[in-house]
């Protein structure tokens, strides 16, 4: 099977739509300040062009014995987040945002000793974590509100390629926090899933310093060695600094299956004064893995094999010494702001990645009539990708009578390649999933067969309000996005797919902040992502559009470190892209799919104090194919479970003979899904138990954490050839120390 198809069939095609923009060119920073400054000062005044008096903006630093507040990126002591810029591009208080929000801290990141993104998501209501059960961690498949994607956002800026496996598969140790914005999201950002977005926040430079190194080991044989060190590089405080690193090796469950990876991130911070900053933030990240068997047949695994047997969870379905995966990625980009006054800010986002892959693979291509031995397919690949993305934005704060705007108008811009050149193998033996035998004939490559460039342009202009009238907070946003996608076939020599679309999208909230701390909010929203790719009789592919409803109440009491929400929602995605079954052969697509998914979702999370930290989730989802020409209509949605629900729970004695000593505990419960739009794989519930017992005594702390406690074996497949075992038991120990 080639890379292309294989990666289609994760998901990629309907994920990695994106676009380009005709002959646009950026504005400049400086000159939009100008032209901003000129303007506003004729209009933010009464009507004899007096200003109006500058009110008290949100994104001035509050002292509070002698520290300096959260902020939107800062790091937050425990497991609640009260700021967010995730759902409005301004630092805002969640309980503000008329959309559902969750943040996980590296609070919470370290005390479940989480490995990967996916990881990481475990808990967080309306999300599945580990779309493949977690197996392949060179890459993060997440679902959110029951629609896939594979691309999370770094810092507020898109990673999105058109092939999966140039995905990111970002540090965890690496994140001050994952924000989570639930619902469409294009008014602000472009293309993007219906669902929602995940949006991973880079540590960065901190006026306070930071000094910490940790050694950690683990089941299968890992072993990895972490370092995060920052502060002040001058004593006026003018420059600061952080470098993070994490290098690791670990095995598998399966067998022949190892991984080796290195992460740097260093990041420099300029204040020349309190009103300028500019921060440099870079990453570098190697990896060197084998390639995990994801794609097991569901016969053996989801259901039993012959004679009532399963598929063994090491069995390994590739060649040992024709199994590999080595990624590189360099990124490089910065944050500019400048206050110019109580009423501007301005800012500028930009950053350059350049991903580099390699790779050797041999897969399960079909089980053959005895239900025990697959046909496989062999490729060999070189890939790359470079994405260049750039956010400018204008912040407006000012009075119109009794009402109190925060205005943010923006222009982004991003432009990627991707080049994708294979080999496939014409020969590969078959292989016996119960008595394997590797080696048994050589992986025969022919000529490039394959070879593909992708260009993308998308430029977004944006315009947002947000708008406080006593206890009403009003949330509008507008934008019109510029779309032009390509594909150049090298082999060929031609541009066999060319296309371009223009998209309007938008957003409308309400939130009402009681006395009580209760938040009620209602929010509408809509999304798109352009298409890359035509039908058979040659039609380019329309946008993908989304539109959701959401209401809900939010509640962070005063004086509390907690934070609750109850959401409700009605989300609609069209133009869903389905298989053309009249014409398989050149893996064809028609778009006349469409995919509904109702929901509730209840999350709380606490730091009650005396050592005792807690968050608690639930989820209900009802989603539906809504229409198909290829008979889906009516079918269960594939990724929606109808429950979800988790709890986890962290408590360290504060006195006596045992204080450091700490305990913790979670509960993972996923309910009955389908991996694919026909119903025909159905997967059963899953309850998983995850622990830990930690040790706090003066400068270290020792923690060991065990994951999936019970070692319950379970499959999750996205067809009948397309499943993978769950991660079964791991434990974790971790020395770190502090100065």
């Amino acid at each position: 099977m080639p890379a292309h198809t294989r990666t289609q069939k994760t998901g990629t095609f309907q994920s990695t739509l994106l676009g380009q923009a005709r002959a646009v060119r950026l504005v400049p920073i400086a000159m939009a300040c100008a032209v901003a400054s000129g303007a506003f000062a004729q209009t933010a005044g009464d009507a004899t062009g007096t200003p109006a008096a500058p009110p008290e903006t949100t994104l001035a630093p509050v002292v509070v014995n002698g520290q300096v507040s959260e902020t939107a990126t800062s790091p937050i002591d425990g497991y609640v987040a009260r700021r967010s810029a995730t759902g409005t591009k301004t630092d805002t208080p969640i309980v503000e945002t008329p959309q559902s929000i969750s943040v996980i801290t590296a609070d919470q990141m370290q005390a479940q000793a989480v490995q990967t993104v996916g990881q990481a998501l475990r808990y967080t209501p309306g999300v599945i974590g580990e779309q493949y059960g977690g197996l392949d961690t060179t890459i993060d498949y997440f679902v959110v509100r029951g629609f896939p994607n594979q691309f999370p956002y770094i810092d507020g800026l898109s990673t999105e390629t058109f092939f999966t496996l140039l995905a990111p598969a970002y540090d965890p140790y690496g994140l001050e926090r994952i924000d989570v914005l639930r619902g469409p999201s294009s008014v602000l950002y472009g293309q993007n899933i219906p669902g929602g977005m995940i949006n991973l926040v880079t540590k960065r430079p901190t006026e306070e310093p930071v000094h910490e190194a940790s050694f950690g080991i683990g089941s299968y044989g890992d072993v990895d060695a972490r370092v995060d060190i920052g502060g002040p590089l001058t004593h006026d405080g003018t420059l600061l600094y952080r470098f993070t690193g994490d290098a690791s090796t670990t095995g598998s469950q399966q067998d022949f299956q190892t991984d080796k990876h290195v992460y740097l991130a260093p990041a420099l911070t300029w204040k020349p004064s309190a009103d300028t900053s500019f921060t440099l933030l870079s990453h570098f990240s190697y990896r060197n893995s084998s390639d995990p068997t994801v794609n097991l047949p569901s016969q053996g695994t989801l259901f039993e094999g012959p004679n009532g047997t399963r598929i063994g969870t090491n069995t390994f379905d590739g060649e040992p010494d024709f199994n590999s995966i080595r990624r590189t990625e360099e990124a490089i980009g910065y944050e500019f702001e400048h206050r110019f006054n109580d009423w501007l800010t301005v800012r500028q986002n930009l950053r350059y990645t350049h991903v580099k892959l390699d790779e050797e693979v041999v897969g399960n291509a079909g089980l053959e009539d005895d239900g025990q031995t697959i046909d496989r397919y062999g490729f060999a690949a070189e890939a790359s990708s470079n994405i260049f993305t750039v956010d400018n934005q204008a912040e407006f704060h000012f009075d119109t009578g009794a009402f109190k705007h925060t205005a943010l108008v923006g222009i982004d811009y991003v432009h990627s390649i991707d080049q994708w050149a294979e080999n496939d193998a014409t020969s590969v033996p078959s292989l016996n999933l119960y008595a394997p035998v590797y080696g048994a004939g050589p992986i025969v490559l022919g000529g490039v067969d394959y070879s593909v460039e992708h260009h993308v342009d998308q430029t977004g202009l944006y315009a947002q309000d947000q708008i406080k009238f006593g206890k009403l907070i009003g949330t509008f946003g507008v934008r019109e996005d510029w779309a032009r996608t390509s594909e150049f076939d090298r082999i060929a020599g031609l541009t066999d797919q060319n296309n371009d679309s223009s998209r309007f999208t938008y957003r409308a909230g309400l939130v009402y902040l009681s006395d009580t701390g209760l938040a009620p909010y209602v929010s509408y929203s809509t999304s798109f992502q352009p298409g890359l790719g035509n039908t058979f009789d040659g039609a380019a592919l329309k946008p993908t559009t989304g539109q959701s409803v959401e209401v809900g109440v939010k509640y962070q009491p005063a004086g509390q470190k907690s934070f609750a929400m109850l959401s409700l929602y009605n989300t609609l995605e069209k133009n869903v892209v389905e298989p053309d079954f009249d014409h398989p052969d050149g893996n064809f697509v028609v778009q006349t799919g469409a995919q509904r998914v109702k929901g509730i979702e209840l999350s709380g999370v606490a730091d009650f104090g005396a050592g005792l930290s807690v968050t608690a989730a639930y989820t209900y989802m009802d989603g539906v194919v809504a229409s198909s020409d290829q008979g889906f209509a009516g079918n269960q949605a594939p990724n929606v479970p109808h429950h979800m629900a988790s709890l986890w729970a962290d408590k360290t004695l504060q006195g006596g003979p045992l204080a450091g000593l700490g305990f913790g505990g979670g509960v993972r419960y996923l309910g009955p899904q389908y991996g694919d739009e026909a119903n025909d794989v159905k997967m059963a519930s899953t309850t998983l138990f995850d622990a830990l017992v930690h040790y706090d005594i003066d400068h270290w702390r020792l923690s060991v954490n065990a994951q999936n406690l019970f070692d319950r074996v379970y499959a999750n497949c996205q067809s009948t050839n397309y499943c993978s075992y769950g991660l079964r038991r791991s434990v974790i120990g971790r020395a770190t120390y502090q100065w």
